[in-house]
């Protein structure tokens, strides 16, 4: 893959799409239109057409419609952390060299 491809697998705006498709995909499989999936969520029509359409919306909105559909636990992996590693973090965090004293202040001069 050459990195201009690359680059554009990355692209905030397009994987916000992709995830809007995703959830529509997901709420077609279980044959809710958006009014059902909307009032399952608490959300309003129209903010549930953006984020299927075009990927805009809160990250609490996102949330919302992937408990409804069933499926946060992907969320929820998504951003799991194993527990030790913020011991092993810390443990691999560079180390600060001692201060020195300043020239002249220890010895009198």
């Amino acid at each position: 893959m050459d990195k201009i491809s690359a680059l554009r697998q990355r692209n905030p705006t397009l994987l916000s799409e992709q995830i809007g498709q995703r959830l529509k995909t997901f709420r077609l499989a279980k044959g809710w239109t958006q009014d059902e999936l909307a009032e399952r969520s608490g959300l309003a029509v129209s903010t549930l057409k953006l984020l299927e359409a075009k990927g805009q919306g809160s990250f609490q909105r996102l949330i919302r419609v992937a408990i409804a559909l069933g499926i946060d636990g992907e969320i929820r992996n998504l951003f799991a952390q194993p527990a030790d590693s913020i011991e092993a973090l810390k443990r691999s965090e560079r180390q600060r060299a001692p201060r020195r004293g300043k020239k002249g202040a220890s010895d009198g001069t």
